[in-house]
């Protein structure tokens, strides 16, 4: 048989490399983790940041867009509330995309684990086999 010519690895190896999985599961929910405080960071962050930001500018200036145009001059404090609004769709971007970068990371690494874990089966399998058979 072919099994009976390959190589078998040692119980340590095998035990080796299930502890490596581990550690590849464990890594894997560690970015999954980061990602998901990072889109929940933004999500926190454009519910009670943004969004009061934007009421407020639309109760205090209803003639003016958002882009800055309206009807009349613009005064400074169109200006520094245009400006506070401008900076957070750029950091609200950054924190979804982190997070989903990182979720999608920590998905890749335990598909790895998993495809590690499978490939150990058979190994695994036939020494529990030799074992019980003694």
């Amino acid at each position: 048989m072919a099994s009976e010519n390959s190589e078998r690895q040692s119980v340590e190896e095998i035990e080796s490399t299930i502890g490596s999985i581990k550690k590849m599961l464990a890594v894997g929910a560690v970015f999954a983790a980061v990602g998901y405080l990072l889109i929940g960071a933004a999500l926190f962050f454009e519910l009670t940041t943004f969004h009061p930001l934007l009421d407020n500018f639309f109760t205090s200036f209803p003639d003016t867009s958002l882009a800055g145009g309206g009807g009349a001059t613009r005064g400074a404090a169109i200006n520094s509330e245009l400006a506070s609004i401008h900076k957070w769709p750029s950091t609200l971007l950054w924190l979804k995309l982190g997070g989903v970068g990182h979720i999608l990371m920590g998905i890749f690494i335990s598909l790895a684990a998993i495809v590690r874990a499978l490939s150990v089966m058979p190994v695994r399998l036939s020494h529990e086999l030799e074992r019980a058979g003694e």
